[in-house]
């Protein structure tokens, strides 16, 4: 039983020597599109609206922002109740529309509620298609940054504990003048 117990304590040691040096993947893909501000906004599995508690911490981390900074643009990546998908991977279009309520939700209450006026949303649900991905669009530039920098796991790539998944989150990204 002692050998069992040291064995946890040992794993659970390396385990945070482990994390506490992975770099802040939220943090990198914000720097990566130009943003220096980031949240993450959590729902319920299936929920599309935000609660009250996401409400009130996305205004609290608004509030801290505006006291020094002025506010340019606003990113939002939003995933549904999956992670992001494998190229070539087929994903249901109720979770392409979940992840679109969700983005949807969160621009409307910034730009209603917080007074931001330029709002962008990506559904992460979705990769970028081959045309978006020619031309180098913003969404295939964002997508692209995200999945670089590990913020956007494919279903096989989100850690033996699920530690790097996004699935029922997304972001919100901020770009300062």
């Amino acid at each position: 039983m002692t050998t069992i117990i040291r064995l946890v304590l040992a794993m659970g040691f390396f385990g945070a020597i482990v994390f506490a040096h992975q770099p802040d993947v939220e943090i990198a893909t914000a720097k990566m599109i130009g943003a220096s501000q980031v949240a993450p906004v959590f729902f319920d599995p299936g929920a599309k609206k935000l609660s009250a508690e996401e409400k009130s911490e996305l205004q609290a981390f608004f509030t801290s922002i505006r006291e020094s900074k002025k506010i340019k643009s606003v990113r939002v990546l939003a995933w549904a109740d999956r992670e992001y998908p494998a190229k070539d991977e087929k994903v249901s279009p109720k979770q392409i529309a979940l992840a679109k309520d969700r983005g949807d939700a969160i621009k409307s209450y910034l730009q209603k509620d917080l007074k931001i006026q330029t709002v962008d949303t990506h559904n992460m649900t979705e990769r970028p298609s081959k045309l978006s991905e020619f031309f180098k669009t913003n969404d295939y530039e964002v997508k692209s940054s995200a999945e670089a920098t590990g913020a956007a796991p494919t279903p096989d790539k989100t850690g033996v504990f699920e530690e790097m998944g996004r699935s029922t989150t997304a972001l919100v990204l901020v770009v300062l003048e």
